[in-house]
C-alpha cells in the first residue's frame, strides 16, 4: 500500500504559495527546509511559552513581557494542554506523528478541554497576518478528536504586535470547513497523480529554499 501524503497546515500553505516549492522540499526531498533567524527565534519563544504553562517555569526577559498572556490561558477553567501533537490517517482515526498511516498533522500550542467547550491558541511571532483557515484546521481537529466539544474558541496570538484573532466554530460548521480542507486536499493529489508541479513566482523567490533550482530563483 502507497504511504498517504501526511498533510499539514504549514504543506498545504507551502503548497499554495507554491506548488514546485512544494514538490522540491516534500515530494523528492531535493531542497532542505532553511532555519533562518526569524525561525529560531519563534521557535525558542514557543519553547519558553511552553515551559511556562507545563511546568510554570518563569519567562526568561526576551518573553516576560508575554507574561499576561500565558496567566490568562493558564487561568482558564478546563483541561490545559500545551505544545500537543495530534495526527489522523486518512479514516480520521487518531494514528501517530511518525506512523506509516499519518495523513493529518497538527501541533496545538495551547488546548483547552472544558466540557462542550474548547480553546485553541497558536502563538505567532511573526507579522500580523490573519489566516483563518489554520484557525479552521485546528477547529475541525478538536471535533474529531472529541466527540463531546460542540463549540471551538480557535485563536491565533501575534506576539509581536499583541494582537488576537478569534473565531469561535460550532460542531454544525464542520462539514463545511471539511470541504474546505478537502479542497486544498485535493488539488495536491491531482497535482501528485499528473506530476505537475508549476513553479508561482512572486517577491518571495529570492529567499525561497529551491531558488537555485528554479528558473524564477536565479
Amino acid at each position: 500500500m502507497t504511504k498517504p501524503l501526511a498533510h499539514s497546515y504549514s504543506a498545504l500553505k507551502q503548497y499554495d504559495n507554491c506548488p514546485k516549492q512544494y514538490y522540491m522540499q516534500r515530494i523528492t526531498k531535493e531542497v532542505k527546509a532553511s532555519f533562518g533567524e526569524a525561525s529560531i527565534y519563534g521557535n525558542r519563544i514557543h519553547e519558553q511559552l511552553e515551559l511556562r504553562l507545563k511546568e510554570g517555569t518563569p519567562l526568561p526577559e526576551e518573553s516576560a513581557k508575554y507574561e499576561a498572556l500565558a496567566v490568562a490561558f493558564a487561568s482558564l477553567p478546563g483541561q490545559l494542554v500545551a505544545e500537543q501533537e495530534f495526527t489522523l490517517n486518512k479514516e480520521l482515526e487518531a494514528t501517530g506523528w511518525w506512523d506509516a498511516d499519518a495523513w493529518l498533522r497538527a501541533k496545538l500550542d495551547i488546548l483547552v478541554i472544558n466540557g462542550t467547550e474548547a480553546v485553541v491558541g497558536d502563538w505567532k511571532t511573526g507579522k500580523h497576518r490573519p489566516d483563518f483557515f489554520q484557525m479552521e484546521l485546528f477547529a475541525i481537529l478538536v471535533f474529531k478528536l472529541y466527540p463531546a466539544v460542540q463549540r471551538v474558541k480557535s485563536s491565533l496570538i501575534w506576539l509581536k504586535d499583541m494582537k488576537i484573532d478569534t473565531e469561535t466554530y460550532t460542531r454544525e460548521d464542520t462539514p463545511r470547513l471539511w470541504e474546505k480542507f478537502m479542497g486544498k486536499v485535493t488539488r495536491i493529489e491531482q497535482s501528485l497523480a499528473k506530476d505537475q508541479w508549476p513553479p508561482k513566482p512572486s517577491g518571495l523567490c529570492p529567499w525561497c529554499p529551491a531558488k537555485d533550482l528554479c528558473e524564477f530563483g536565479r
